[in-house]
């Protein structure tokens, strides 16, 4: 039998025996009332009338989540006779009345009343009694009394009346700031007999977003947008909230799961929520297939951390600041805005901080300011990480290099610190500082040291799993990638990346069955993958396969999303057409790279290349230059505009690029050596050129090498004439490749 989630939250357990619109669950004495219903309020404000009170962003939207719980089986299958949802607009003080008196007229004995409120709350402080209050959507900014506003008293009457009066169950969910001043239970207190107080005791059930002084906090990282205590409270009725593992999760456990997930994730500031009731009063039947779904969606998550906002704290402690204060906090928060962390020197937002967060009159929001520096600080990061674990494309994908990654490290170290190492995120941070190190390494042992310590601090890691693939990759150890690959996908089963990165070893081992193996599964999880395809359709093009190439790099040039910038798509079609001599398309595709990304010099240095190819030598040497200028180190244009100059008699000039060449990377050996064939035997030193050559051999340099094509390039015709010699050489280092 399929099971179909049911809670008992506010006692909604399945009737299997009856499909009533807002029926009550099954009493503990297991015995149905079919008399009961239950009846539900729903209120969520965003966007306040007033502009002097602050729009909140995920209000409705924790509404709107709560209300479609309610309307689902798990929440009792409300419909609109039971339930009441106003948002913004519709929850003004007057139609929040309507609501409550509805509820006061519908709600008998026996009956379930439940009311949820997310907006602003907020505390009268000219009054010796600090009165509390819920703002409706047209309250009047800081005059509460004139309307618009539910004092709490007046709430708590109207809870009271539910649960004393009409003898209904009460639940009541807020989540505000200053929730907490719903905690106390005074009113009418002298009219109560001990009997009624019993009873109100036991059927008033309040679960309160944070303590009668603190913010209730929202941001992003809770379901893409929403309320942190209303996020963890869905959360931990589906069953994360059962410690004890015995199928039901009680008041008692909501709470402590709520105190715990809450104000961890909302550190450093501070938001403690509170239930009040009966702390063994059931909430929720668990289902074990539902929770076990709701596990795997976490498995694999990155742990996010976001900038917060709070439910009321910034207006109104800026509100009483001098102004040279709020400029400061303004030019720190433009700072995070425009991501000048660390620089300049004397105007950003690390400067800022420093002088703001021993500023007094700003200490209730240096809770806030901490936290969401540290978040910026982290944010490009984490969103590389999460695009990598969508299977999506980088920077270092699309456009070829890493230079927008060069500062994450610094970054991510800096918001640590921020954050100390007693926070929930610091390891997190820590781990993701030694990845995006080893991301940046230029070789594969600094790259796996620099895995492993991410490891350290984040033992279960996937991305550092998928990217030591590579490193083992590297070092020729296939056992090892296979291992890194089965861990990632463990931890992520349906990501594509340890797929690829196995791939990549496949293919360096010339493994290219295998390598297209990996492809195609990986497709196979993501038949839309751009990333997948693209890498595919690379594979085939380095291989020599064309003709399978060119038809996938042309779907993607026809169907890729417009808002991604894709100079690579462009550089690697013009290099499929140089290898296959369409040099005027070769140079179509390589100059619409340069127009996606200007600053990148491997297009410019490739486009000199086909100038090359084409003998176009003057644009060859200007594209040559310009690749020097955007990066004087680059190892490989250097020997490329030697090259040039060699071929047009400039032989001193061509010498002291290959030379540089050189310098700046040993790897580049073989080819030099090769170039120096070129320019003794354009200079007539036969003899110096055979040399040259021979020794291109010995380093790796092979006849069908795409560097210079030997038995074509004509300046190495007087080498080629010495037919003997030639062949004699040929044969020596390769006696399986055809002769002149």
């Amino acid at each position: 039998m399929k099971y179909h989630l049911t809670i008992s939250l506010l006692f909604f357990p399945l009737l299997l025996f009856a499909q009533q619109k807002g029926a009550n669950p099954l009493p503990k004495s297991g015995i149905a009332n079919p008399k009961s219903a239950t009846y539900a309020v729903v209120v969520g404000i965003s966007n306040y009338q007033d502009e002097g009170i602050s729009d909140l962003r995920f209000a409705d939207r924790d509404a709107q989540a709560f209300a479609n719980f309610l309307r689902s089986p798990a929440g009792g299958l409300l419909d609109g006779d039971h339930l009441k949802l106003l948002t913004n607009e519709r929850a003004t003080l007057g139609q929040l009345a309507a609501a409550f008196d509805w509820l006061l007229e519908v709600a008998r004995e026996g009956d379930n009343a439940v009311i949820y409120f997310s907006g602003h709350g907020d505390v009268e402080t000219k009054r010796l009694s600090q009165p509390g209050y819920l703002l409706g959507w047209d309250a009047p900014a800081r005059n509460y009394l004139a309307g618009g506003a539910v004092n709490v008293r007046d709430f708590q009457d109207i809870i009271s009346t539910l649960s004393v009066t009409n003898k209904a169950r009460v639940v009541v969910i807020t989540d505000a700031c200053h929730a907490g001043k719903l905690s106390g239970s005074d009113i009418n207190g002298a009219q109560l007999t001990g009997q009624n107080l019993a009873r109100q005791y036991a059927n008033e059930i309040k679960i309160l977003s944070c303590q009668p002084d603190e913010y209730s906090i929202e941001g992003e990282q809770w379901g893409g947008g929403r309320g942190a205590f209303s996020y963890h409270l869905l959360d931990g009725l589906y069953g994360m909230a059962d410690g004890n593992a015995d199928g039901i999760v009680d008041l008692k456990e909501i709470g402590r799961y709520l105190e715990d997930k809450v104000a961890q994730e909302v550190a450093p500031e501070h938001q403690n929520p509170m239930t009040i009731g009966s702390r063994t009063e059931k909430l929720t039947d668990v289902f074990p297939e539902l929770l076990a779904e709701l596990k795997a969606g976490h498995k694999g998550q990155l742990e996010l951390f976001t900038a917060t906002e709070s439910r009321g704290i910034e207006e109104q402690t800026l509100a009483a600041a001098d102004s040279t204060v709020v400029a400061l906090y303004h030019a720190f928060k433009q700072a995070l805005k425009n991501k000048q962390f660390l620089e300049p020197a004397n105007a950003c937002a690390d400067v800022y901080f420093e002088q703001l967060i021993r500023e007094p009159q700003l200490v209730r929001l240096h809770s806030s300011m901490r936290r969401n520096y540290a978040a910026a600080l982290q944010d490009d990061a984490q969103q590389v990480l999460n695009l990598m674990l969508r299977g999506g494309m980088t920077d270092a994908t699309t456009k070829g290099h890493k230079k927008a990654y060069q500062a994450y490290p610094l970054y991510l170290e800096r918001a640590a610190a921020l954050l100390g190492k007693d926070h929930y995120m610091y390891t997190s941070l820590q781990a993701r500082k030694y990845f995006f190190e080893a991301y940046l390494s230029t070789g594969p042992e600094a790259a796996a040291e620099s895995l492993r310590k991410a490891l350290q601090w984040q033992p279960e890691m996937p991305h550092a799993f998928a990217y030591l693939i590579q490193a083992a990759g590297q070092k020729g150890d296939l056992d090892s990638a296979k291992y890194y690959m089965n861990r990632a996908l463990d931890l992520a089963p349906n990501w594509t990346y340890p797929y690829f990165n196995m791939a990549t070893v496949y293919f360096n081992r010339k493994d290219f069955e295998m390598a297209d193996s990996m492809l195609q599964h990986a497709l196979r999880i993501d038949p839309s993958s751009v990333f997948i395809k693209f890498k595919t359709a690379t594979m085939y093009a380095t291989t020599g396969k064309y003709d399978l190439a060119e038809p996938l790099f042309l779907d993607l040039l026809e169907n890729v999303s417009p808002d991604i910038c894709f100079p690579c798509l462009y550089q690697n079609l013009s290099a499929l057409y140089a290898e296959t001599n369409r040099l005027k398309e070769a140079e179509t595709f390589m100059l619409k790279a340069i127009q996606a990304d200007s600053t990148s010099f491997h297009s410019y240095n490739n486009l000199g290349y086909i100038y090359l190819k084409d003998s176009q030598l003057g644009k060859a040497e200007t594209a040559f230059l310009k690749v020097i200028g955007l990066d004087s180190l680059h190892p490989y244009s250097y020997p490329n505009l030697g090259l040039v100059y060699a071929r047009t008699g400039r032989y001193a000039e061509a010498e002291k690029m290959f030379e540089k060449g050189l310098e700046l990377d040993t790897a580049n050996a073989k080819n030099i050596s090769a170039n120096y064939a070129i320019l003794y035997s354009l200079q007539g030193q036969t003899d110096k050129a055979f040399t040259a050559l021979e020794q291109a051999f010995q380093k790796g340099y092979k006849p069908d090498d795409k560097h210079i094509e030997l038995a074509k390039d004509p300046a190495l015709a007087p080498l080629r004439e010495q037919k003997e010699r030639w062949d004699a050489l040929m044969n020596k280092y390769f006696p399986d490749h055809p002769k002149n």
